[in-house]
C-alpha cells in the first residue's frame, strides 16, 4: 500500500471527514502532508505562532498547559483519529497550550490556510468543526471543576476511567492502558504530586483494583475505579 493510500485511509476513518465525497478526499490529500513523529517530540509551544492544524493518525500526544506558577497540567492526551491545535482556526492568537508526541506515531499537518478552504468549499464542515471544538472546551471545562472539588483519589480514579476509554485493550486481568505514562505525568494530569501519585496508585493497587506491567497499567476492577469516582 503507497503512503499516499494509506494518508487517505486515515483521513477517511476521521468523524470529522467520514461524509466527504471523492473529489473532497483529493483536495484534503492534497493540502495535508504526512510525516512520523517520535516520542519526546515538541509539535507547537504555548506562546508559539504556529497555525498549523494536526490529525494524529497514530500514537498518542498530550496537551499541555503552563499555570502562572510555571506548573504544568496535561488538558488532554489525543489518541489516534483525533484533530488538535484547531484553535489556530477560530483564534489568530498565540498558542495558548503545547503539544507533545508521547508515543510514537504518525501525524497529517494542514496550513490553516488550506483549512480554511477545505471549511469554505466542503459542506457541513464548519458545522462538524464548531461541535468538536465545543465538546473539547466542555471537556476541559468539566476537569478544571473536577481538579477543584475533587480528592486526588477521585480525579486519578477518573482519569484511568478516562484512559481506559481511549487506550484499554482486553487483559487476562481485566484490562490494560495501553500508554506507558510515567507517575509524574498523572500528576500532571490530575494537578498533584508525584509522590501523591504514587501513593494513591500503590494503595489502589493493594485494594486490588488495578496492578502494573511495567510502566502499563492494569484496570482489575472497573467497578472499584467507579466506586471511588
Amino acid at each position: 500500500m503507497t503512503q499516499q493510500r494509506t494518508k487517505l485511509w486515515y483521513l477517511k476513518n476521521l468523524d470529522i471527514f467520514s461524509h466527504l465525497r471523492d473529489e473532497e478526499y483529493r483536495m484534503l490529500d492534497e493540502y495535508s502532508r504526512m510525516r512520523e513523529v517520535k516520542k519526546g517530540e515538541v509539535l507547537y509551544l504555548q506562546g508559539s505562532s504556529d497555525k498549523n492544524i494536526y490529525i494524529l493518525k497514530k500514537g498518542a500526544v498530550k496537551i499541555t498547559k503552563l499555570t502562572p506558577q510555571g506548573k504544568e497540567i496535561i488538558l488532554d492526551i489525543c489518541k489516534g483519529g483525533t484533530i488538535f491545535g484547531e484553535m489556530a482556526y477560530v483564534e489568530p492568537v498565540e498558542r495558548d497550550e503545547s503539544a507533545e508526541v508521547i508515543e510514537d506515531g504518525l501525524i497529517c499537518i494542514m496550513k490553516k490556510v488550506d483549512f480554511d478552504r477545505m471549511l469554505q468549499m466542503v459542506p457541513g464542515l464548519s458545522i462538524r468543526l464548531t461541535k468538536m471544538i465545543g465538546l473539547r472546551r466542555w471537556k476541559i471545562e468539566n476537569k478544571i471543576l473536577d481538579l477543584l472539588y475533587s480528592t486526588v483519589e477521585q480525579r486519578l480514579a477518573r482519569t484511568l476511567l478516562n484512559l481506559l476509554d481511549d487506550f484499554g485493550v482486553p487483559h487476562d486481568e481485566g484490562y490494560l492502558i495501553r500508554l506507558k505514562l510515567k507517575h509524574s505525568d498523572y500528576a500532571d494530569l490530575i494537578a498533584s504530586t508525584r509522590e501523591t501519585v504514587t501513593a494513591t496508585l500503590n494503595k489502589m493497587r493493594r485494594d486490588g483494583i488495578i496492578d502494573f506491567e511495567g510502566k502499563y497499567v492494569i484496570v482489575k476492577s472497573l467497578d472499584g475505579l467507579k466506586k471511588i469516582v
